[in-house]
């Protein structure tokens, strides 16, 4: 060999290397430092072939240049690339050569061939070891995972520029259960998550570098951090005769990879190499996620890949100086997305709700997508969670604990740590625990006498709550309540868990005699579930006079709520029943729409001896409730005034807790009073809490009262917030 690489020492090098010059490239260390100057001469030559120099000019430059100053293989692993490059070597053959001889200096690891079918600690690999790994029962989550994968179907084929869907939900309320729900088990993903193209990652990970580092290099390391937690401990052919080893590393070491894979230097590892090879720009990172993911897990190029972002809050905290061109306030979040594909799937999870600090519907460079935040459980999806948590200590206290907790999963959790026979008390004291622990930013607003005042009245009633509106009265958005925890969305309103002020007798004093002053009885609007189950009172009786008061003081607070919003005086204030009530049902809508209400006096009680309300009372601008008689004709005087007359009048209601009254049961109803036969012309409802709107009727004086609209039922689901809390009695 000696003589034939001196004799052809005048022939362009790969000529003189010719089809065997890979074979050089396999030789080790302890062969390469025993080389002489002709073999070191073959060697370099294959090296710059290899790295795709294809100017022989340039390639004989090179070997002549070592040749000249004696280069023998145990010089030559001695040669950095600053000495390579004083010796008269370009910098584009030194850099090769400065590569081949790291790789040799460094111990050769061998790792096994890469088989998915020896992976049996797959799900560790792409989820537990990245997000909370424990499992959380995950219920009444159905419309949300719809609707995320929707909108990742849709991105994935008509994107036109990167686009993340997000969810933006309060502490506790199951967003890392919906990611590994996504992740584990949804069968839209499932071959994305056979073949490594789903990238699960908890923003913890790389938050505290994403401020200070280019958009594009994070965008880089996410996606190789990815496939060496992947693919730890074994080695991948990308390519035929190019085997890549992945060994798992913390992501500002992958980080500091992929920005000397930008910025070549010298003291790559033998994994750098690929990276320096391969991944010099974020759109071949891209395109070797798709390569190495079809070499190891035979993938298909219609295999999609995604990434599901946990904690994104972390990301968003960090802003950038300045906004988009269309107006968002830019992050380390918008940054480091809009560098992925158009059409890559992104769904990210958190607490901070970016869309509120961006007044346009995109970007510059991304788009984002919201689903709905995570409600709070119903009673029927927390009694099966209760079941697969295995708490069956409380039995039929449940229903209180349940209303303590509004639902929200983390503290319904809490409760049944206790696996010993327990009180709701027990319940009761280990969620205040976790309430003070987790949600302690939430405190400083029930503090504030007039935001603790709206949370409750807003979470009594369904009041409409989006994150960029103000909570009633106050200058605090919902969107930093839900931040910190002290209330939670429900749908498109709120609740607030009585934990946070029904347990402080100081609190709930005050808030008691702020509602006093508006003429709302605090037990009237929120009966308090611990009464009511140690109530000697109790059945259908008992029921339909808390209904009825529930109904008459939630209808005052909405009139209330709805004042304060606009900072109007109540006083003087007509509003639409209809936008006090909000309902969908035509005929109810058809009923009500008529009349505008002035409820400033909130809700009175008549008492004594002739004293009942009817319709023939004085309408005055208070909801009159008959409780205090147990034979009222009506339950409910409701004041109203015609919209196109302007005359006032009152709207009649019974109240009926459960099923309700056919025409037989509505018997004389219809009247202004029991001992007055003539027909009423006043609307009469029937507050029934399972229906709404029209009533099926064989009686055609009733049938013929409805079809003129002076009847219908009215169910209060949109107005009350725990409807079953009467169910306790």
């Amino acid at each position: 060999q000696d003589s034939g690489a001196e004799a052809g020492g005048s022939h362009a090098p790969g000529s003189v290397v010719g089809g065997c010059w890979q074979d050089w490239l396999a030789k080790s260390r302890e062969e390469v430092e025993g080389f002489s100057k002709a073999q070191v001469s073959l060697l370099v030559a294959a090296v710059l072939i290899d790295g795709g120099l294809e100017d022989d000019e340039f390639i004989q430059q090179t070997v002549a240049t070592l040749q000249q100053q004696g280069v023998t293989g145990k010089a030559l692993l001695r040669l950095t690339l600053e000495k390579l490059m004083a010796a008269g070597v370009p910098r584009g053959p030194a850099q090769l050569l400065a590569e081949k001889i790291q790789l040799l200096k460094e111990p050769q690891v061998e790792l096994p061939r890469f088989s998915a079918t020896d992976l049996l600690d797959f799900e560790d690999r792409f989820l537990n070891s990245r997000i909370n790994s424990k499992d959380r029962p995950f219920l009444e989550r159905e419309a949300v995972v719809e609707s995320v994968v929707k909108q990742l179907e849709q991105i994935q084929r008509y994107g036109t520029k990167p686009t993340v869907v997000t969810l933006w939900s309060p502490p506790g309320t199951g967003k890392t259960s919906l990611i590994r729900h996504l992740a584990r088990k949804d069968p839209s993903f499932a071959e994305s998550r056979r073949c490594g193209r789903l990238l699960v990652l908890d923003a913890a990970e790389i938050s505290k570098l994403a401020w200070r580092e280019e958009p594009t290099w994070m965008a880089s390391a996410i996606v190789v951090w990815h496939l060496l937690q992947l693919l730890h401990g074994y080695s991948i052919e990308v390519s035929p005769g190019r085997v890549v080893s992945f060994q798992r590393m913390e992501f500002m070491a992958v980080l500091e990879a992929v920005k000397r894979a930008s910025a070549p230097n010298e003291g790559r590892n033998s994994f750098e190499v690929w990276l320096r090879s391969f991944c010099q720009h974020r759109e071949d990172v891209f395109e070797q996620w798709l390569l190495v993911t079809a070499a190891a897990f035979n993938a298909t190029p219609d295999c999609a890949c995604l990434i599901f972002l946990d904690q994104a809050e972390l990301l968003v905290k960090e802003q950038v100086e300045g906004r988009s061109q269309n107006g968002g306030q830019r992050s380390a979040f918008t940054d480091i997305f809009s560098m992925f594909p158009q059409k890559m799937g992104m769904f990210s999870a958190g607490t901070v709700n970016i869309l509120i600090d961006r007044p346009s519907e995109e970007y510059s460079l991304l788009k984002v997508q919201a689903v709905p935040a995570l409600a709070p459980l119903s009673l029927q999806a927390a009694r099966k969670a209760m079941i697969e948590w295995g708490g069956t200590q409380y039995k039929k206290e449940f229903d209180k604990i349940h209303l303590f907790s509004a639902g929200v999963p983390l503290l319904l959790e809490e409760a049944f740590k206790n696996e010993l026979a327990a009180t709701a008390q027990t319940a009761i004291t280990l969620m205040l625990d976790k309430l003070k622990n987790w949600y302690a930013d939430a405190a400083p607003y029930f503090n504030q006498p007039e935001v603790a005042l709206a949370l409750v009245l807003c979470s009594a009633v369904r009041w409409p709550a989006e994150g960029f509106q103000l909570v009633p009265g106050t200058s605090v958005r919902w969107s930093d309540i839900f931040r910190a925890g002290a209330a939670f969305p429900n749908n498109k309103s709120v609740l607030v868990p009585r934990l946070w002020w029904c347990e402080d007798t100081n609190m709930k004093d005050a808030i008691r005699n702020d509602l006093k002053e508006l003429n709302i009885d605090l037990e009237g609007l929120l009966p308090d579930s611990l009464q009511l189950l140690n109530s000697p009172q109790r059945g259908a009786t008992e029921r339909g006079e808390k209904w009825e008061e529930l109904v008459a003081n939630s209808l005052a607070a909405r009139f209330r709520l709805h004042c304060i919003a606009r900072t109007l005086s109540a006083e003087v204030t007509w509003v639409p029943f209809l936008e006090i009530y909000p309902t969908e049902d035509p005929h109810l809508r058809a009923v009500l729409e008529p009349f505008e209400v002035c409820w400033s006096d909130g809700v009175e009680y008549p008492s004594g001896q002739g004293n009942e309300a009817t319709v023939m009372s004085d309408v005055g601008k208070a909801i009159k409730s008959n409780r205090n008689f147990a034979t009222a004709h009506h339950d409910l005087l409701i004041p109203v005034r015609c919209k196109a007359t302007g005359k006032p009048e009152f709207i009649a209601a019974k109240c009926r807790y459960g099923e309700k009254k056919d025409a037989g049961g509505l018997k004389l109803q219809d009247k202004a009073k029991k001992d007055n036969f003539e027909d009423m012309q006043n609307v009469l409802l029937q507050i029934c809490s399972e229906s709404e709107g029209w009533q099926s009727f064989t009686n055609k004086t009733w049938a013929r009262r409805q079809e003129e609209k002076k009847y219908s039922l009215m169910s209060c689901e949109t107005i009350i917030g725990q409807l079953d809390v009467l169910k306790l009695l």
